[in-house]
């Protein structure tokens, strides 16, 4: 592939996962009525916070992973997959940024992040435990079977296309927003692109003060 080729499938990569994040944005975004708490510098505070759906997938460690396991804490979670080129490990070490910022607070107020892939055919375990040890060894990676996958994506509204490509593989495009859930396992607030890792930490300290 030309540099000029390979410049524009990086841009277009990048144009799809802010679109689809934006989307995301306002299928979230709060009424009017439901707007008194007090705004984010980078986020949408979703007020009351949204319980997520019940879902049944595999850590990186090969564990059982449901909503039981994001209750009694924080997390930050995006969704991605481990042959991403661009956005995904832009957005990991954006949140490995933003996880070291807030590390002066007590342990039960500091968030997990998890990477749940939307590309389950090629991220085993073994793939994901791989890949997010590389941006923090703390780091959670979530696959399962493509049903599982497909029905948490969609009961959250979150944009996945896979395509197939001229040599017989696939891409996939996907959201590029990053979602907090509270101890409770609601959605707490939706952060879309573009992310500034300063703001969004600034954001977190106010949302687990409040």
């Amino acid at each position: 592939m030309t540099r000029t080729k390979s410049i524009a499938l990086l841009t277009l990569v990048v144009i799809v996962a802010a679109a689809a994040g934006m989307l995301l944005s306002r299928a979230l975004l709060p009424s009017a009525a439901e707007r008194d708490s007090p705004a984010l510098a980078a986020g949408t505070l979703l007020e009351p916070a949204r319980p997520l759906p019940e879902f049944q997938l595999t850590d990186h460690r090969g564990s059982d992973f449901g909503k039981d396991q994001l209750r009694g804490q924080w997390s930050f979670v995006f969704f991605g997959f481990t042959n991403c080129p661009d956005v995904c490990p832009m957005t990991l070490r954006l949140l490995s940024q933003i996880t070291q910022s807030v590390a002066d607070l007590q342990p039960d107020r500091r968030p997990n992040v998890i990477l749940v892939s939307v590309d389950p055919k090629r991220d085993s375990p073994a793939q994901l435990a791989k890949y997010v040890a590389f941006f923090d060894a703390s780091f959670t990676g979530l696959t399962g079977e493509q049903g599982a996958i497909d029905s948490f994506t969609r009961q959250l509204g979150v944009p996945v296309a896979i395509t197939p490509s001229d040599d017989g593989g696939y891409t996939v495009d996907h959201s590029a927003a990053v979602f907090l859930v509270d101890p409770t396992g609601a959605l707490r607030a939706l952060f879309s692109p573009p992310h500034s890792p300063d703001l969004i930490a600034e954001d977190y300290r106010r949302v687990v003060d409040e």
